[in-house]
């Protein structure tokens, strides 16, 4: 279980706690993911697949289909390389550099602006609290893909993959997409040797518009899972913040 302590306002605590098999026993508004089972409010059921970083690097690599083999091989052909930063390794200079790309690969997808402003107030959470990673898979000096996680002491969730994007340029693209591959498998090889045993893949929906997206992490033959997201209200002034937030929609900062 990992506790992130996500901000605190009119002096009650919001924390979001992962991978809960019971009840935290802190105070707060608490936000539950990945809990094995509901825990307080169910907000939503989650489908996701898990990748066992226990077995081999070889078991790893049969567990994924034939096209998906064929493209981490050839990484090596194309220059593709890896690289890995986690917790106090990552620099404001690091963040920044990915923020521009994450926002500039968003909004080459239609994504809009206040999406991935909650994302970037996420993942500024995440880094105070020690618990983020960034990767990168580059062909020379280029970064071609990013990949950030929440990490915590025996999982890693993947949380965001951000690609780089040439309009119109087939032969780019295609590369790219075997450095995200690559990527993937380099990630499992960094976390495993850092002794974590699982890989979650951060959600497998089955729903049409991310069809392509799911089939993608299955590619890499991992077992699937549900879990819940829920929230639990614990303390009466956390009541009352809550039921603020309920009739008026959000808060001011203290």
């Amino acid at each position: 279980m990992l506790v992130v302590n996500r901000r605190k306002k009119h002096g009650v605590d919001f924390r979001e706690v992962w991978y809960a098999e019971e009840k935290c026993g802190l105070d707060g508004i608490i936000l539950y993911r990945g809990a094995k089972k509901p825990i307080g409010k169910e907000l939503r059921k989650v489908r996701t697949l898990i990748t066992d970083l226990t077995l081999t690097e070889e078991e790893l690599i049969s567990k994924c289909q034939k096209d998906c083999r064929y493209q981490i091989r050839r990484a090596d052909r194309e220059g593709i390389s890896a690289e890995f930063k986690m917790g106090k390794e990552i620099s404001q200079e690091d963040m920044d550099t990915f923020c521009r790309f994450f926002i500039d690969f968003w909004k080459s997808k239609g994504m809009e602006a206040e999406r991935y402003e909650k994302y970037m107030e996420e993942i500024e959470t995440y880094v105070r609290e020690g618990v983020f990673a960034l990767t990168t898979a580059k062909r020379g000096e280029e970064v071609l893909v990013y990949h950030t996680y929440i990490v915590g002491d025996t999982f890693v969730r993947s949380y965001q993959s951000a690609s780089c994007f040439r309009d119109g340029d087939r032969q780019f693209q295609r590369v790219v997409g075997i450095a995200n591959r690559y990527l993937h498998k380099a990630d499992m090889m960094y976390f495993k040797e850092m002794g974590k045993t699982t890989y979650d893949w951060g959600g497998a929906g089955l729903r049409e518009e991310v069809k392509n997206i799911t089939e993608f992490k299955e590619s890499f033959g991992g077992e699937e899972l549900y879990y819940y997201d829920c929230e639990d209200v614990v303390g009466l002034k956390a009541e009352a913040v809550k039921g603020l937030i309920n009739l008026v929609g959000m808060l001011t900062d203290d």
